[in-house]
């Protein structure tokens, strides 16, 4: 079983959280000369504004900065008397309708533009996202089109590879032309690529209009979540990350059904051209309301490390190659197809040996060294078998062994966003209460009893307990995959979100790409073993992903630990 043939893990994260300041959080200083985060843990959080998300600073001038470093300071660090109102002051007035609401219009503009930054920044993510499954639908109709299926699948590679290989130069765009125009460019290319993918009259043409949208889609993802985090207050991250964090696991949900929808009412085209008008809304509202990046660090960055970006880009798609070939052959491989796996080995050891040397270079490694960022990161890369495994398993086993339509089975998908939006809602209060270690903990045991029931399937399991165990499963998850990402970005200084967010995102892909490959042997060898993709199949696929599900339980019991070992050095500095 290919995994081109299955759901591509979402691009990530993974993303987190918003800001209203859209000038990237770049410090100018070479990385030489920074401190690394490791110098110096997340400060004291600042006592609970009633501000709105993102607004901090929306309103200063536009040689200022959201972020530390000498382009500006973050909302939460202005200093008092700064030339614009700062979110944590407007907002609460402008909401609550008081005189200052009145008296005071920037105040309003300022909320306004943090809104609408929010708004941009998820959509563009949310969009990205959702292009990773709603195409998968819309390849048996492309391949009565174009020809045999094996050779329609490079539809889905080439956007997978074409994404791995640009996305550790995003930090570095963001830095060099500003996030603002970083943000816009990759949106209107994405756009550009969605367009000829729908106009393609070859398969070559098709396919290469795939890689392009990937590689649109490489940069728009993590420069989305430089957008969001950029200048962000560190006791606002858990909040805006719950918000960021449901559209990243809503979105593929939507996808196959959206993408059945589509194909139904018209042909494969329309998966694709659908991207065209949110594309188009996401550009005029970027360009219209969003602030311009600062002329300064706009015009300034760190030259392009080539080297670096050669190697990440080597390495980044040397692994998924041999995932993909690990997925078809299983451990039964031929030496060619080692051939990836070694360069990308290589490769990523050149890669990790410049980055610790050059003086300027693309990923800022040392941020790893931090204990808290650290294994929130392993975390990020070991939830890919929760988060991603039922994307794959659920839905072929709707459609293949109880012979429901991809509309139908993207409904009952559906469910599980039920769960996400509640764990959205209570994430931040429960991070708050007992810490984000913790809440991985119970999100991990969550997803584990969800998952008991799916190991008895058969022709029969009634839908609803389906349904409730996949909202819970949806619940689980996103008291999982928030808190480890909002850890990870709490734990670095706002200069270094650039290099944390593109970080983050390329392990969050390429552990859900090792995971869904982990899954398609798995699922492969059960159903030869039952003599077809049968529920019987699927259930003892449930039942070693339920041990490995055990598994994360180490890295997340081991975030707990760094938590509270952080918490109490904080409590004997103040002392």
């Amino acid at each position: 079983m290919s995994l081109d043939q299955r759901t591509e893990p979402p691009a990530s994260a993974a993303d987190p959280t918003p800001v209203a300041e859209p000038v990237p959080a770049v410090d100018p200083t070479p990385p030489a000369d920074r401190s690394p985060a490791t110098n110096a843990g997340p400060a004291e959080p600042a006592p609970e504004a009633d501000a709105l998300p993102g607004a901090s600073g929306a309103d200063a001038p536009s040689g200022t900065s959201g972020t530390s470093g000498t382009s500006g300071a973050s909302g939460a660090d202005a200093p008092s008397g700064a030339e614009a109102p700062s979110g944590a002051e407007a907002a609460p007035a402008a909401d609550r309708g008081g005189p200052a609401a009145v008296r005071d219009p920037a105040a309003a503009a300022a909320t306004r533009t943090a809104i609408l930054t929010i708004a941009v920044a998820v959509g563009g993510a949310f969009v990205a996202q959702l292009d990773t499954t709603i195409v998968n639908v819309s390849l048996a109709d492309t391949s009565a089109r174009f020809g045999a299926i094996t050779q329609v699948q490079w539809v889905v590679t080439a956007y997978l590879l074409a994404l791995v290989a640009l996305m550790p130069a995003a930090g570095w765009l963001a830095s060099r032309f500003g996030t603002r125009r970083t943000f816009v460019a990759s949106v209107a290319v994405f756009g550009i690529g969605s367009a000829a993918c729908a106009f393609s009259t070859t398969l070559p043409e098709l396919i290469a209009s795939r890689a392009l949208s990937g590689a649109a889609a490489g940069v728009l993802v993590p420069v989305a979540t430089i957008l969001l985090t950029s200048g962000m207050p560190r006791e606002r991250l858990g909040q805006v990350q719950a918000l960021n964090g449901s559209v990243m696991l809503i979105s593929p949900l939507l996808g196959p059904t959206v993408g059945g929808l589509l194909v139904n009412a018209w042909d494969w085209w329309a998966v694709y051209a659908v991207n065209i008008p949110l594309c188009a809304v996401l550009l005029v509202v970027a360009l219209r309301r969003v602030r311009k990046d600062a002329p300064a660090v706009a015009g300034g960055g760190r030259p392009l490390d080539v080297l670096g970006l050669l190697t990440a880009a080597a390495c980044t798609v040397g692994v998924v190659l041999a995932v993909h070939a690990f997925s078809e052959t299983g451990l039964s491989a031929s030496p060619a197809s080692l051939i990836p796996l070694v360069v990308g080995l290589a490769s990523g050891a050149v890669f990790v040996r410049h980055q610790l040397r050059t003086a300027t270079p693309l990923l800022d490694l040392r941020l790893f060294a931090h204990r808290v960022y650290r294994t929130a990161a392993i975390n990020i890369f070991c939830l890919g078998f929760v988060l991603f495994s039922p994307m794959m398993l659920i839905p072929l086993y709707f459609e293949s062994a109880r012979g429901e339509s991809a509309v139908t089975t993207g409904l009952l998908m559906s469910a599980g966003g039920t769960g996400v939006v509640v764990a959205g809602l209570a994430c931040r209060p429960i991070m708050k209460k007992i810490g984000g270690g913790t809440t991985v903990v119970i999100g991990i045991v969550l997803t584990m009893l969800a998952t008991v029931p799916l190991t008895a399937l058969s022709s029969s399991t009634s839908y609803v307990l389906l349904c409730a165990a996949i909202a819970v499963r949806g619940l689980g998850t996103g008291l999982t995959i928030v808190p480890a990402m909002t850890r990870a970005f709490e734990s670095v200084e706002p200069r270094s979100i650039p290099d944390a967010s593109t970080q983050l995102n390329l392990v969050q892909r390429i552990g859900g790409t090792f995971a869904l490959a982990v899954v398609t042997v798995v699922l492969d060898r059960a159903a030869h073993s039952h003599h077809g993709l049968v529920p019987a199949a699927f259930a003892d696929s449930f039942g070693l992903l339920l041990a490995v599900y055990a598994l994360t339980l180490a890295p997340a019991v081991a975030l707990l630990i760094a938590d509270r070992r952080e918490k109490a050095a904080r409590a004997a500095a103040l002392q």
